[in-house]
This record gives structure tokens, sequence and C-alpha cells, in this order.
């Protein structure tokens, strides 16, 4: 237990330390407070609906369609939200150590049960905390929408394929589809970490390279329920 305990507490402060990294790293622009003063820059009302995060995916969302770019105050606005402060910050982590992890009982010596969920559900929230902390700057150097990109298209096989693509890919600043680097980037690096507080010692590059891999399969299957979100929620939530 005391082990445990130990681990337990290392991951902690390795999250904290990294999220903290993160938000040391980011660009000027990204960082800065919002300004009172500057009417282009605060958010509005508009504006921060626009920025609302899915309860389930833990994304938000911006269609091709009249595509805005994100200013720094809204950078900064989506990376509080989609990582601590909105529900969707915390159901994802549910969702992926059951699909990834529960299934499979990996890894074994957390064993099986509630315990066992609760030291996954735990491990992939410090894992998306990192990722997004990853993603952010990076994203804002190179310019990347951090939100999924809703397809105008009509019929669900374009759909689907679109959702599927833009697990790959977002939109720059100019409103053109770009390799989505921090996003991608952010997997493996949060994979990477996440072997400092595993039970037992694994190869840092090919662990990396194998969970990576799967939280972006697993994207797509996000990218697709964030795609037709609208008409779940519409059909089956019974909301407009």
């Amino acid at each position: 237990m005391a082990k445990y305990i130990q681990k337990i507490r290392h991951c902690v402060r390795l999250i904290l330390s990294l999220a903290v990294l993160g938000l040391l790293t980011l660009p000027p622009a990204f960082a800065q407070a919002p300004s009172a003063n500057n009417a282009d820059s605060s958010l509005t009302r508009s504006a921060w609906q626009r920025l609302s995060v899915n309860p389930v995916t833990g994304l938000a969302s911006a269609s091709e369609s009249g595509y805005s770019p994100l200013t720094a105050d809204e950078r900064w606005e989506l990376y509080l939200k989609q990582n601590y402060a909105s529900r969707g910050a915390y159901v994802g982590s549910f969702w992926s150590a059951l699909v990834l992890d529960q299934g499979t009982g990996n890894p074994k010596e957390w064993g099986g049960g509630f315990p066992g969920y609760g030291r996954r559900v735990a491990s992939r929230f410090g894992s998306a905390v990192i990722q997004g902390s990853f993603q952010a700057p990076v994203a804002a150097l190179l310019h990347e929408d951090v939100r999924y990109i809703t397809s105008n298209q009509h019929g669900f096989k374009r759909r689907a394929r679109h959702a599927v693509l833009y697990s790959f890919l977002t939109y720059n600043n100019q409103g053109q589809p770009t390799p989505n680097i921090g996003n991608l980037g952010g997997y493996y690096a949060a994979s990477a970490a996440s072997t400092l507080w595993l039970p037992v010692h694994r190869n840092v590059a090919t662990y990396a390279l194998s969970d990576g891999s799967q939280q972006a399969g697993v994207s797509v299957l996000v990218n697709l329920l964030q795609e037709f979100w609208p008409e779940i929620r519409h059909s089956v939530l019974h909301r407009p």
C-alpha cells in the first residue's frame, strides 16, 4: 500500500509540474490575460458560446462554414475548459480508461474491479492533462486550431469520412487544412510521460509509439461522435 501511495504522490507531482511547465512555455500572445479595453480580443458572450465543450468528448467544435480562427484569449479559455473546467474534461478519462485499459486488464499490476479501474482513470486523466498542455502551446506556435472542425457536407458517409480525416488534420489561421501536429504529438508525449508512474518498467519509445497510436485511433471514434453530436443531442437526448 505504501508503494502505491508513493507512486500516486509522484504521479500527482508530475502532472502538476508538466501542466505548469506547459503554461509557462505558452507563447506570450497566448498567455496574456484578456484586456477589458481591447474589444477585438475580449471574449464576448457569443465567443464564449462558440467555445462550448462537448460534455462527453471534452472537445469544442468549429464549422467549415464561415470559419473564424481562435484569438489569443480564446485559446487560453479553451485550454482551461478542455482540460480542467468542463464536465467533458473528466468524462473522457473514464471512457479512455475503459476502452484502452480496463477491458484488457492493462497494466495487470493494478488489478481489476473498481480499484483497478480507478487507478486507470487517474492515469488517463494525468495523460490527458499532459496531452492538452503539450497541444496548446504547440498549436499556438504553429497556428493550428485545437477544436474539431465539423463538416459542411451532407450525408452520413461524407461526414464520417470527414471525421476520420480530421482526426489527423485541423485548420490553420487562414482556414486551410493542415496536419494536426499539436494534437497528435501530444498523444505520444503524454504516453511517454505516463511511463514514469506505470507500475512496471517499460521502454519509453516502444510504449509511447504503441499507446500514442492507440489514442490516435480512439480519437477517430471521438471525432465521429463530435461530428454527429447535434443529431445525437436532438434525437437521443431530446435537446435542441
